[in-house]
């Protein structure tokens, strides 16, 4: 009998590896560990996650993921939690560039490793058998494979996946709808945490958590593609309490705001209340049109350091046409996006045609907040 609860999918990277502190590739390679910063933020991750009521965790088989897991596993409730080992759920395969440093990389392979960032559904490379495959291609169909395999197996559970920064990527955007070429499109920081629900009506997977590094840092992500063009922040202007307001005001005091755009009345309140040291001057109303065209200039204009940064307080439903300019599939994905009330979402155009990078949704919102936290 199919379920009638919804499955709720927490995902989370591995923590920060020997690899990743020394800048090289790490594909399906079985011999980085986790630093003793990784393990301690995997601990801190468990810690978040102790009131998320998971039922089962699924874990990568590569050791930098079972030690995350392993970690996280520690912290949880003591009551029985099903744990299994996935093959699917490991890294994308990147046999000729395993264990290099990705200065090299890009120094030695220029057009594939162009072709990795900007077109990745094209993407060849020759096994270890000298065979040619695509690797992004082929870990999409092994994701869509593990995906038939949990909704089915773990319907109406609560199940967290540790998993890598390239699977967390093509879990996330596949359950969207999505097709490799966004592949890049989000963000995955370590032990950075993100949640999809899936209705027991089959209407499509719901994100309202992506890469959420709140409990490690209490800042935003950081920028992947470097700090230049722009960041937008982007605020919902929803029902919140001023205590709500006054937690995104703590988080946003360290960043540079180069502006503050809203829209309607209850945009202008809630930006009223949250940076309350700028000037009625630098708190703009969203144009009424040309907005995207403003936006995609400013991006070329932008391609020296530093990044700017542009908050935007407005309904959910405008937020959401934001997002769809990096989305393809504009309507299928838009609707599968939720807001919570008094969180950020960050999306980074790094400009030098770079696609933009979705990093994180939903932030320091009230429901995902860690108590103990200071912002």
């Amino acid at each position: 009998m199919r379920s009638t609860r919804e499955t709720v999918v927490w995902l989370i990277r591995h923590g920060a590896s020997t690899f990743n502190f020394e800048g090289r590739c790490q594909g399906c390679s079985n011999e980085p560990e986790l630093t003793e910063a990784g393990r301690e933020a995997a601990r801190k991750s468990g810690e978040r996650l102790r009131r998320a009521g998971i039922e089962a965790v699924i874990s990568s088989p590569l050791r930098r993921v079972a030690q995350t897991a392993f970690e996280i596993m520690d912290s949880l409730p003591t009551r029985e939690i099903l744990f299994d080992l996935d093959v699917r759920l490991r890294e994308i395969d990147l046999p000729q560039w395993e264990g290099l440093p990705y200065a090299e990389i890009r120094g030695r392979f220029p057009e594939q490793f162009l072709t990795w960032r900007l077109r990745p559904f094209h993407f060849r490379m020759h096994s270890a058998c000298s065979t040619s495959q695509f690797p992004v291609r082929d870990l999409y169909l092994r994701v869509q494979q593990f995906w038939r395999h949990l909704l089915a197996a773990y319907a109406g559970r609560s199940v967290l996946l540790v998993t890598h920064g390239g699977t967390g990527r093509a879990l996330i955007t596949t359950a969207l709808g999505l097709d490799p070429n966004h592949f890049h499109g989000i963000q995955q920081s370590n032990c950075g945490i993100s949640r999809l629900r899936f209705p027991a009506n089959d209407q499509g997977a719901r994100l309202d958590l992506l890469n959420d590094t709140s409990h490690l840092d209490a800042r935003l992500p950081k920028l992947k593609e470097g700090k230049t063009g722009v960041r937008l922040l982007l605020i919902p202007a929803m029902e919140a309490s001023a205590t709500d307001l006054r937690r995104i005001a703590s988080v946003l005091e360290p960043v540079a705001v180069d502006g503050v755009f809203v829209g309607e009345t209850a945009g202008e309140n809630a930006a009223s209340q949250i940076f309350t040291d700028r000037t009625t001057a630098s708190i703009r109303q969203i144009p009424q049109d040309g907005w995207e065209r403003w936006i995609q200039g400013t991006v070329e204009s932008r391609n020296a350091c530093p990044v700017l940064n542009l908050a935007v307080v407005a309904s959910p439903g405008y937020l959401r046409r934001v997002l769809q300019q990096q989305f393809t599939r504009i309507d299928a994905t838009a609707e599968r996006i939720t807001f919570t009330e008094a969180g950020i979402t960050a999306v980074h155009w790094p400009g030098r045609g770079t696609p933009p990078v979705f990093q994180c949704m939903n932030m320091f919102a009230p429901e995902f907040s860690l108590a103990g936290v200071q912002l």
